[in-house]
């Protein structure tokens, strides 16, 4: 991938990562991304590196601003005195519910996580432990085969070494013989004597032959047991990576749930504070007869002011919205002059993850602190 290509995937891997949402740049899933081969790849910390851009502070009030106008919104006027004790009783009846039902699922939810997590780590292990039965099978079958091919060649060897003692002892064995048998001998003396000769070269002979295969069975020993020391090693650093890998992907699963589990809470608060506040308004629609003028002018109350809040949050999310957008520009372009001058192909954010990158966060850190 050529240079020229950088400004491309920097922008899309920025815009990847956003800059949108309330408090610090909101944060994508962690994934794993894959670029080209044999592209450099750099990785830098948005968030943090927008964190100190000048202009940071004035983000923080907006955000602050906006929690504030939440917080009018989630709190609205006391409603009239006459029905407000019944009605808040009601009201706090039906949040206790509510309230109830949101734990509830929120349990569900973690018990099918957690469940979720236990079967990947089953299959984890499942698939480990068939690659090491493989493994094992392999080195079983290489550890045989080398025994075999190690054991032939010293039988080769023993058996030539046996051909060459033979025809050593071949022609003091056979002249021993030849005067014993055929020239003959004058006493009986002589002949024990030449008897007692022949036995002992022919057991000479026979303790070379025996001491030789002695030394083979212990050569053949001490290859199986260096082979299998080996196999063993193998697979023993097999089974210590495997479980590594084991370990390292079902974290890795865990802070995934962890972090699924953490939106859908966050969408279930969401849920409840809504189905709370509507029936809150619900409540306050009712009324009674001889309030029913004053709960008309209390609701109509409650209805512009919850229109001037809306407003005003339009209003500061578009502040918002455009000072991070501002801020990002500034980033992309500090990122975008570093990452060419370092000749990367991809930049990507910390919300994507690879484990080939280069960290330049520190650089790009410097460079908006000058």
């Amino acid at each position: 991938m050529g240079r020229p290509a950088v400004g491309m995937l920097l922008l899309l891997v920025l815009v990847a990562g956003g800059c949108r949402g309330g408090g610090p740049l909101a944060a994508t899933r962690p994934a794993s991304t894959a670029a080209p081969a044999g592209s450099r790849i750099g990785v830098v910390d948005l968030d943090r590196v927008a964190r100190t851009h000048p202009r940071w502070p004035e983000l923080e009030a907006l955000n602050k601003k906006l929690a504030e106008v939440e917080g009018q919104r989630a709190a609205p006027p006391q409603i009239p005195p006459a029905v407000q004790a019944r009605l808040e009783a009601q009201l706090r009846a039906q949040g206790k519910k509510l309230e109830a039902q949101f734990r509830q699922e929120m349990q569900a939810l973690q018990e099918r996580q957690g469940a979720r997590l236990a079967r990947y780590v089953a299959e984890l292990r499942a698939e480990q432990s068939g690659k090491l039965k493989r493994l094992r099978a392999q080195l079983d079958a290489e550890l045989r085969a080398a025994l075999e091919t190690r054991a032939r060649t010293l039988r080769t060897e023993l058996r030539q070494y046996e051909l060459q003692v033979n025809e050593e002892y071949r022609f003091p064995i056979a002249n021993l013989r030849l005067k014993a048998d055929v020239i003959g001998v004058e006493t009986e003396e002589e002949l024990r004597r030449i008897t007692g000769e022949l036995v002992r070269v022919l057991n000479e002979r026979d303790v070379k032959v025996r001491a030789r295969a002695e030394v083979m069975d212990v050569v053949l020993q001490d290859f199986q047991k260096a082979r299998e020391a080996e196999a063993s090693a193998r697979l023993s650093r097999a089974q210590r990576e495997a479980e590594a890998e084991i370990n390292r992907l079902a974290e890795a699963k865990r802070r995934e749930l962890e972090a699924e589990v953490r939106r859908r809470s966050q969408a279930k608060q969401r849920d409840f504070q809504a189905r709370v506040n509507a029936f809150r308004r619900q409540l306050l629609g009712i009324g009674q007869g001889q309030l029913a003028a004053a709960q008309r002018r209390f609701v109509e109350g409650l209805r512009q002011r919850e229109q001037q809040l809306l407003a005003e949050r339009a209003a500061l999310e578009e502040q918002r919205t455009r000072l991070q957008d501002a801020i990002l520009a500034d980033v992309k372009i500090e990122v975008a002059a570093i990452a060419a001058a370092k000749g990367f192909d991809v930049v990507l954010t910390r919300y994507l993850s690879n484990p080939g990158g280069e960290d330049f966060t520190a650089d790009v850190l410097a460079r908006m602190q000058r």
